[in-house]
């Protein structure tokens, strides 16, 4: 059987592989018929954290169920279903409350992560009955498709947020995953949405979002001006972005209701934090935000020197100043090196400017899956359209994954 595998940081390549059994009695068979790359295939052949060996890579799939352990009730052989890119682990006794962490970190990110995945001929998946969904008569398969991964990503970002009737959004980043959260505020009730985005095709896909409802305006960070608004403190704004200014300078200065983190890089959070509105306004993120892994390494040697003087029994003290005012205290070990993300303290208000930051693994399983599919096929919407390149055949997967890394689609579907 053919896989494409991940070999070791950076690099991937076909191997041939055993076909996969029935692990389980609650599991299920597939046969791959429609995938596409993620942006997280990317960021696990790139930046992840080490994985076993030869892991085959792929969570964003439309499959034909090819058997069945004899727990499964739902599914049968022959099924075209929907595989949730967010797999839970049912079998942990917290799952129903911390489902995308229970039992350990990541733990509902199984397929194509710590579990093969759908870049291979037949693929296994744990709890069919739990993990898939059933695509609705007359609904394309490229819709379906965007909806395992991409709409339920924007979804969770809007319903974490709890984008209400009335709300000024702003949309972070307008990949495939920020343009589903535009759809998704747009169901939710928002009556303004800026756009954060420059890419040609992006921007011409949330401009059609537009209409009297809901106005989606485009925000491009390459090419907008704007200077921030009369009596404003200069720290309002702590990374000088045009698109904070503009937002503000919009909203009469007390900024928007909700901002969605779906793209962009280490200043979108203090941007979205500078931007969001005093006592009510929420942050949510969906954004993988990449290691920098010199950072990350430094910290790491300095945190292996504090436990291995703990272990000796030594005391611990700073060996450089904490920037800003920080101190060391008697008693606390501190490492002085921290692979981080920043927040404003001025737009935080010291700490109590009453925001709410949430940073959320999209929700995933089968009822969740089915819920959002239910809403793409009721208000009919065609996420489909965030496909913008199509291969055939899994020879061309791995085409199709150095295509999204240098951002020559929105999203890729590959027919098998």
């Amino acid at each position: 059987m053919k896989a494409l595998v991940l070999k070791e940081k950076g690099k991937i390549e076909y191997i041939d592989k055993s076909e996969p059994t029935l692990e389980a009695p609650h599991g299920a068979l597939l046969e791959p018929v429609l995938v596409s790359p993620c942006t997280s295939d990317i960021h696990t052949i790139w930046q992840g954290s080490p994985k076993r060996p030869d892991l085959t890579l792929g969570h964003e799939v439309i499959a034909k169920v090819k058997a069945i352990g004899p727990e499964v009730k739902d599914f049968k052989p022959g099924d075209m279903v929907a595989v949730s890119a967010i797999t839970p682990d049912w079998s942990q006794p917290d799952v129903d409350i911390n489902y995308a962490h229970a039992g350990q970190n990541f733990s509902a990110h199984m397929i194509g992560k710590s579990i093969d995945g759908a870049f291979q001929n037949t693929f296994y998946l744990p709890f069919a009955d739990k993990n898939l969904a059933h695509i609705p008569e007359g609904m394309s398969l490229e819709d379906a498709l965007m909806c395992v991964d991409v709409v339920q990503t924007g979804f969770t970002a809007v319903e974490e947020a709890a984008v209400s009737e009335g709300d000024t959004v702003v949309v972070m980043g307008i990949g495939a995953i920020g343009l589903a959260a535009i759809m998704g505020s747009r169901l939710a009730g928002a009556k303004k949405i800026y756009a954060v985005g420059s890419r040609p095709d992006n921007v011409r896909i949330a401009e059609a979002m537009s209409d009297d409802s809901c106005r989606v305006e485009v925000l491009n960070y390459k090419t907008l001006t704007c200077p921030l608004p009369e009596g404003m403190h200069p720290l309002a704004n702590s990374t000088g972005s045009p698109v904070v200014n503009y937002v503000l300078q919009e909203t009469a200065t007390k900024g928007a209701d909700k901002v969605l983190i779906c793209g962009g890089d280490d200043y979108s959070l203090p941007q979205a934090i500078d931007m969001v509105k005093y006592g009510t306004g929420v942050v949510s993120n969906v954004m993988y935000f990449g290691a920098d892994t010199e950072v990350q390494d430094e910290e790491c040697r300095n945190l292996t020197e504090i436990n291995d003087r703990i272990k000796e029994n030594c005391s611990v003290t700073l060996q450089q100043p904490c920037s800003g005012t920080s101190k060391a205290t008697p008693g606390h070990h501190l490492n002085t090196t921290i692979d981080s993300l920043q927040i404003p303290k001025f737009s935080m208000g010291r700490g109590m400017a009453g925001k709410t930051l949430k940073f959320s693994l999209s929700k995933g399983g089968r009822e969740n899956l089915e819920r959002v599919i239910g809403l793409i096929k009721e208000h009919d919407l065609h996420p489909g359209v965030f496909i913008t390149e199509r291969y055939e055949g899994l020879d061309k997967v791995e085409q199709a994954i150095y295509d999204m890394k240098d951002r020559k689609a929105i999203k890729i579907a590959v027919e098998f």
